[in-house]
């Protein structure tokens, strides 16, 4: 194994270890909060930060093995549209705080891809690290957005 490829496998591992901590984080918020749109964002961040965390596992065993990369289209999880008796705030001081760490923590998942984005030559393995990029500054913008309603 060469040097690249330990670090890149390196690299990998740590947002692996980073998407665990962000699923983590979404799961104990969304049963935390009694607010339905909380739920909704908290449980759409967990299903799609799950996702990353396979399919960067996925990738780390194929890389490790056989020095392959794995396709990544997307998540595929959408956030589901606010129920017809949703209040569309009025998060407790509890969530905002979730949402401020999780806003620190998709900043961190952003500059990890671009990270590795590079240290990558491979199309393919480019392509699925913008996805993946993609998806967090996604995560981030529903994030920054509940943020600034909730704070005014």
């Amino acid at each position: 194994m060469t040097q690249q490829s330990k670090e890149m496998l390196d690299a990998i591992m740590r947002a692996i270890e980073l998407e665990k901590e962000t699923f983590d984080l979404y799961v104990k918020a969304e049963h935390k909060t009694f607010n339905p749109a909380g739920k909704r964002i908290f449980k759409w961040l967990a299903k799609t930060e799950e996702g990353h965390y396979l399919k960067l596992t996925e990738l780390y065993n194929s890389l490790h093995e056989s020095g392959r990369w794995v396709f990544y289209g997307s998540s595929g999880f959408e956030l589901e549209e606010a129920g017809g008796g949703e209040q569309q705030a009025g998060f407790d001081t509890d969530d905002i705080a979730a949402l401020k760490i999780a806003q620190n923590i998709e900043k961190r998942g952003i500059a990890c891809y671009d990270e590795l984005l590079a240290k990558t030559g491979d199309p393919d393995g480019r392509a699925m690290l913008e996805t993946l990029r993609n998806e967090e500054i996604e995560h981030l913008r529903v994030i920054s957005e509940k943020l600034e309603e909730l704070q005014g």
